[in-house]
């Protein structure tokens, strides 16, 4: 066992130590001479030689040390088998709390280092699920020791940060693309060479090998664990140590605090399970010791990086005028502009009189506005264009509140300290849905949130407020003579897309559309009432172009956003080829670490508890993003969404424990009814945002967590190896993740 698992983390290793030099090759083969020959191979040298280093050392460590290992294996299963019976039910707790806190920490973490990892937002899921479903399967086999656990971790922590701030841009340029040709990336490219395909799946596969085999070592201690107990009592605290590592989570992200503390945080749990021996110990500190460091090495002293619970910004100063600059994933996504009269009399920018024409056209298009909504408030501009303009009420709606704090500290004009604006800190698509407001004026800013990934669900929250439905809310919320303007950032078929969207809105009237020339915005204008045109004269004078003819060409191929296919970066609905790819390379790794270590055939039996765990992750799916309309696709929402599943599925082994359920004929019939239902209810286009009907959705959406919990129990409370099933189930959900991707296609 030991002995296999260290070829694979050998392997894991060299791949790692390749990544950099694979990345700076490949980079090089697409610069050509761009990259000078000198340069170049100065830095091949010096990671060549680092890598070799590493490489060598963690030979040097795993081959003088094994019989060390074998033992170490051995005070391991001596110590989880000492634990008093008493405490056993805490362990079972502890154990999976910290492993699902580290499964979201982890995901969450890789997010912010590379966009690649938002662009597969089930590839962190995946990866852990792999290794602890592994683990779990070989709970009853000889221990893995822990202590291999943070240096992996340690590993890919020095692997990520390294390759993406030590390296100079130019050596990255391999690797800061996406290889999804069906999905439109902002911020990035589509790679379309073999050089590039090479170093993104080569950086895929070494991370997901990382993240399993450092999780392989953590299931086989829940598995251990959860051997020494009555099988219903060990899966009900296994599922509150889930929910405890959710809560913590959450908790977390409340506080606004940055990876280092995260990962103190799992790693000192590591480390408690290491306490039975000083060579375990000393090992684990010293992994622990260099993450922790890696992870506070600051990256550059130009920004300031601060963890919202949605994403990584930074803040810099721009360099026309020093003001502020917000970068997210690494790539640019917002900048302050002081538009006040006196600047723009005499702008230091000649662009400065175009940005201004830019931000104050709406009040232009309707001058005599009196209450109005930004959504999308960012830091400011909008709702100080807003203010400029006299309007008597703004109504500043922004998802992230760090981006809101930033622009009431730092936004020249402080429009977020002017009385007459109310500042909302909630998902756009939720405050249209529910506010009793109307407005003369509904303004989109430039709402593109495309790093915006959650922490549970990694679905883009822009998603929904950019459908139909959503659009057929915002009017619903505009005065009888109101106006609508939507500015978005986007190539010609996307364009086409939302010049569809709001032509369905606003039944079957065209928008109007004019290019800003500013950021390569496009503005989408409608009005309330048939008949609204934009002079022409107001566009000339302000230097704009209508461009309605452009987007209005039945030529440019697009299909529309719905609530059942919110897919925006998809000007079109195909089917996602790309990540079968993706898929196809998860699955075979999955393979072959499964190959290495289990060779005997799987049980019949447990093929039930696979096609439970495929279901559940589909139903989770499905409940994040209904609910996630229902209540807002916010951070809290979703978090709740996730304990209130886990908290279903805690219930439903209860009730079976209490009740003595064994039968599974019922509890089937129910699970099968409570999903025709869900259907039936969507397909009639869902339950009404009043207070039963938002009681009714979660009813409807939690009852086959339920039923499937009470047929996962009773099945559970007959079976031989606990184990055996939870590795099933943890599998099956692995393919649940990855059959989530056919929503790109098949809509929710």
């Amino acid at each position: 066992m030991i002995d296999t698992y260290i070829r694979l983390v050998r392997i894991t290793v060299l791949g790692g130590c390749l990544v950099p030099l694979t990345t700076i090759v490949c980079s090089r083969l697409m610069l050509g001479y761009s990259l000078t020959w000198p340069s170049f191979m100065f830095k091949f040298t010096i990671a060549l030689l680092a890598a070799a280093g590493i490489f060598l050392g963690f030979l040097r460590l795993t081959g003088k040390r094994r019989l060390d290992l074998a033992a170490m294996s051995r005070e391991q299963q001596k110590f989880l088998g000492q634990i008093p019976a008493r405490y056993v039910d805490l362990a079972i707790l502890g154990s999976a709390g910290l492993s699902l806190f580290l499964e979201l920490a982890l995901i969450r973490w890789q997010m912010t280092v590379f966009p690649l990892f938002a662009a597969y937002k089930n590839f962190g899921l995946l990866s852990c699920f792999a290794g602890l479903g592994l683990g779990y399967a070989l709970a009853n086999r000889a221990r893995i020791p822990l202590l291999f656990v943070i240096p992996l971790l340690a590993l890919q922590v020095g692997l990520l940060i390294g390759l993406r701030y030590m390296l100079p841009a130019e050596m990255l340029c391999s690797i800061w693309s996406t290889p999804i040709a069906e999905e439109f990336p902002m911020g990035a490219r589509v790679a379309s060479t073999i050089t590039e395909y090479l170093a993104l799946y080569l950086l895929l596969a070494v991370v997901f090998l990382l993240s399993s085999l450092s999780f392989i070592p953590v299931g086989q201690v829940c598995g251990h664990l959860m051997e020494r107990r009555p099988r219903l009592r060990a899966y009900g605290f296994n599922l509150l140590g889930s929910i405890a590592g959710v809560a913590l989570m959450l908790l977390l992200s409340l506080l606004w605090t940055p990876p280092p503390v995260w990962f103190a945080v799992a790693l000192a749990g590591l480390l408690a399970l290491q306490v039975f021996a000083a060579r375990h110990l000393a090992l684990g500190a010293a992994g622990t010791l260099v993450a922790l460091v890696v992870l506070c090495w600051p990256v550059s002293f130009m920004w300031e990086r601060i963890y919202s619970p949605y994403q990584l910004l930074e803040r810099g100063q721009s360099q026309a005028g020093g003001l502020m600059t917000i970068r997210a994933a690494g790539t640019y996504y917002q900048r302050v502009h002081d538009l006040s009269a006196a600047a723009v009399s005499q702008p230091a920018d000649p662009a400065i009189r175009k940005i201004a024409d830019y931000y104050n056209l709406p009040y232009k298009l309707h001058d005599h506005a009196a209450h109005v909504a930004v959504v999308g408030a960012g830091t400011g501009n909008d709702v100080a264009a807003a203010l400029r303009a006299g309007v008597e009420s703004v109504d500043a709606v922004e998802i992230d509140p760090a981006i809101l704090q930033l622009g009431a500290a730092y936004h020249p004009e402080k429009p977020y300290d002017d009385p007459r604006v109310h500042m909302i800190v909630d998902d756009a698509r939720s405050f249209l849905r529910t506010t009793g407001r109307s407005y003369d004026l509904i303004v989109y800013g430039l709402l593109d949130s495309h790093t915006l990934l959650s922490i549970g669900s990694g679905v883009r929250l822009d998603s929904y407020v950019y459908t139909v439905e959503g659009l057929r809310e915002a009017r619903a919320r505009l005065a009888d003579d109101g106006v609508l303007i939507l500015s978005f950032c986007a190539r010609k078929d996307l364009a086409r897309k939302i010049y569809m969207m709001m032509r369905e809105a606003f039944d079957g009237r065209p928008p109007t559309c004019i290019s800003a020339q500013y950021d390569a915005a496009t503005v989408f204008v409608q009005g309330n009432r048939a008949g609204f045109t934009v002079p022409a004269g107001l566009l000339r004078e302000s230097g704009f172009e209508d461009t309605t003819a452009v987007y209005a060409d039945a030529s440019l191929d697009a299909d529309p956003s719905t609530d059942d296919w919110p897919f925006l970066y998809m000007p079109r609905r195909v089917y996602p080829v790309s990540y079968l790819i993706m898929v196809g390379l998860l699955m075979l790794l999955s393979a072959v670490l499964s190959g290495s270590f289990i060779r005997e055939k799987p049980e019949f039996s447990h093929v039930a508890f696979f096609f439970l765990g495929a279901g559940f992750m589909l139903i989770e799916t499905k409940g994040i993003t209904e609910l996630g309309l229902t209540f807002g696709n916010t951070w809290q929402v979703i978090g709740i969404v996730l304990i209130g599943i886990l908290s279903m599925a805690f219930l439903a082994n209860c009730f079976v424990q209490w009740f003595g359920i064994t039968r599974l004929r019922m509890p089937f019939v129910l699970l099968m009814l409570s999903l025709a239902f869900g259907l039936v209810i969507a397909w009639r286009g869902g339950l009404p945002a009043t207070f039963v009907g938002r009681i009714a959705a979660v009813v409807v959406l939690t009852g086959p967590v339920f039923f499937s919990g009470m047929v996962f129990s009773a099945m559970l409370g007959t079976s031989k190896s606990i184990s055996g099933v939870m590795a099933a189930n943890l599998l099956g959900a692995m393919c649940g993740g990855v059959l989530e991707y056919n929503a790109m296609y098949f809509g929710f």
